[in-house]
């Protein structure tokens, strides 16, 4: 499976992991396979990470419509001597299309070191940006950790949407100032909940966001893709071969949410003309159980040329849902939704997250060009690895 890689990178570095620590002993690289998956998952857990089953870690894979067309590397490990992996980085194979053709892309993933490793993580993405076939990388979730690496690799910031941002919409005012009240340690949580609850309502009162977001079109709940995501897909690409689109056919949309849609936290919105699909949103749940936020994510929207209106009752359907389920927010990381191809549909608040989320690399001077090239891009948190 692909190009068997093991290096000793104590021959490769010899600057140490953690200033004024001992140098690791004869630390080795190579390739992930499945039956790593109990060392890689303890190296998460260790971490201060949730680990995924066997069963959901390996359909990243096993299930993926990609990677059944090619099998590259599915990751890459560091291990010491005695086998023990002490840094762990994902790659998930992903087909993309862009100009009538497929474009063969791949998202890092789940890149997890142990501190005494953290000097030779920079190997190990390297080798990920270095898999031959692959002509450009998508991460969407880069966080604050690990930014400053992609960008020594010179990783470019998607030029489409506000990816330090992230905009939402309050439809539990008492239950969100609560949770927030208790995330500042503010004294008195529960009581003082109530007036500043109070004064966000009475804000999103003042803007009156409401004509901006009315129905224009009626909505229907999907169980699940059908045939008609794949009749979708074939005209959408037709309409949009200059732009660069994830694959959204019915195999691999039902593979990409298998794992929201098995826990009941996925919905499927579409619009329709007959029989036909001309828009369709997809939305998550996708609460904070650390602070008690309970979230729901804008993940998808995709519409042929003449139906985007077609945001504005999905956003309105799902706000309502969110209100009568006692969810706090209904959020649009990213700010993907604000580009101007969609329709305007204003946001309530907007919070500034730790990192630019979404980078890309292209692996030839002519795609990077091309790519910097906002009217190419149509991106939403359907890319990369945000929503597996």
């Amino acid at each position: 499976m692909g190009i068997v890689v093991k290096h000793t990178l104590a021959e490769k570095s010899s600057r140490p992991a953690v200033r004024g620590a001992r140098q690791p002993k004869n630390p080795n690289i190579r390739e992930a396979a499945f039956q790593d998956y109990a060392q890689i998952s303890a190296l998460h857990i260790r971490n201060g990470l949730v680990a995924r089953s066997c069963e959901d870690w390996m359909a990243l894979w096993t299930c993926n419509p990609a990677y059944k067309q090619v099998e590259y590397p599915i990751g890459w490990v560091l291990e010491k001597d005695n086998g023990e992996i002490v840094d762990s980085i994902g790659g998930i194979p992903l087909a993309y299309r862009f100009r009538r053709r497929e474009l063969r892309t791949a998202a890092p993933c789940s890149w997890v070191v142990d501190p005494p490793y953290r000097g030779y993580s920079m190997l190990i993405l390297d080798l990920v940006m270095k898999q031959p076939g692959i002509e450009c990388f998508i991460c969407t979730t880069i966080g604050p950790a690990s930014e400053a690496s992609y960008s020594a690799f010179q990783w470019s910031k998607v030029p489409v949407g506000t990816w330090d941002k992230s905009a939402f919409w309050i439809t539990d005012y008492q239950g969100f100032a609560k949770t927030v009240l208790t995330m500042k340690s503010v004294p008195l949580a529960s009581v003082m909940s109530y007036p500043a609850a109070l004064a966000l309502r009475c804000f999103d009162k003042f803007r009156d966001i409401a004509p901006s977001i009315r129905r224009s079109v009626e909505i229907e709940v999907c169980p699940d893709f059908d045939s008609r995501f794949d009749e979708f897909w074939e005209e959408l690409k037709y309409q949009n071969h200059d732009v660069l689109l994830a694959l959204r056919t019915r195999e691999t949309l039902s593979w990409h949410f298998r794992y929201s849609q098995a826990r009941r936290n996925l919905w499927i919105l579409a619009a329709s003309s007959g029989r036909r699909i001309v828009a369709y949103a997809v939305f998550d749940r996708q609460d904070n159980c650390v602070s008690g936020l309970k979230r729901v994510r804008l993940v998808d929207f995709q519409a042929l040329k003449g139906s985007e209106p077609a945001i504005r009752s999905a956003v309105l359907w799902m706000l309502q849902k969110c209100r009568e389920d006692g969810v706090h927010v209904l959020e649009n990381p990213g700010c993907w939704l604000e580009r101007l191809t969609l329709p305007r549909i204003p946001a309530s608040f907007h919070r500034v997250m730790d990192s630019w989320a979404y980078y890309y690399k292209a692996n030839s001077n002519a795609l990077g060009d091309t790519l910097k090239d906002p009217s190419v891009w149509s991106p939403t948190l359907f890319d990369g690895y945000a929503t597996l």
